[in-house]
């Protein structure tokens, strides 16, 4: 019995990670420390680098038959997003809580098709109360929570462009994440994007309008027919 329980308080992580078929798309590298308390170096998805990773799993979340997992990861020196949140894995689901993030602005502005070549400028700063997801379909059953950009502003045809405030809310539609910009913005931006997951990789859609008031950047007007033709309401019709 004593040998046992000395098994299971030094399980290392990396026999857990390393037992666990993981998409080709995500690499996990530089595993220590056990089960119980460890710190991954860093995990690679789709490109996308998350540096010094630490978790601790809740001892007594076992007796619920749904273990919890706090997890920290990156900081303010190291690149790449950096925050925290609480993993919790069921028969059927997983459902994040408690989540913070911080990302660059312009490593997301990199990913989406854009209409035109910008550098985005500040940080996206995601807080979601919770998210659960299906461990079947992978899709979104509940999410609650909002997204920031800090100090938002783009660089666009070598003009350097202050955008002003902007903040989504975040909930789930038809089984994708879905992040719905406020209208009360300088650009006159109506949009949602989707975030899915499909065949174990992550997928962004958007579609929405832009209708130029009168705080609408100067230095942009320039760029609106790029985008096309105005409807009837002067609206810029936007889908990535």
């Amino acid at each position: 019995m004593s040998y046992l329980v000395f098994i299971i308080a030094t399980l290392p992580l990396a026999f857990v990670i390393n037992s666990v078929k993981l998409p080709n798309h995500i690499n996990v590298q530089g595993v220590s420390g056990t089960v119980w308390q460890g710190e991954i170096a860093q995990v690679v998805v789709n490109q996308n680098h998350i540096q010094k990773i630490n978790t601790k799993l809740s001892f007594w979340s076992l007796f619920t038959l749904t273990p919890k997992v706090n997890i920290h990861f990156g900081n303010d020196i190291l690149p790449g997003p950096q925050g925290e949140l609480t993993l919790a894995i069921s028969q059927s689901t997983l459902e994040l809580s408690d989540v913070t993030l911080y990302v660059k602005a312009n490593d997301i502005a990199q990913q989406l098709k854009l209409p035109l070549p910008v550098t985005a400028k500040g940080d996206a700063e995601l807080q979601l109360s919770s998210i659960t997801i299906s461990l079947s379909t992978y899709e979104c059953q509940q999410a609650q929570g909002n997204v920031n950009w800090i100090r938002a502003g783009v660089i666009a045809m070598k003009q350097n462009i202050k955008l002003g405030q902007f903040a989504a809310d975040l909930s789930c539609e038809q089984g994708k994440l879905a992040a719905t910009v406020s209208p009360n913005n300088d650009l006159g931006l109506s949009f949602t994007a989707l975030v899915s997951a499909q065949r174990g990789k992550i997928a962004a859609t958007g579609q929405g309008h832009l209708k130029p008031g009168a705080k609408f950047p100067e230095q942009l007007k320039s760029a609106l027919p790029f985008l096309g033709r105005a409807d009837a309401q002067g609206r810029y019709r936007l889908q990535f």
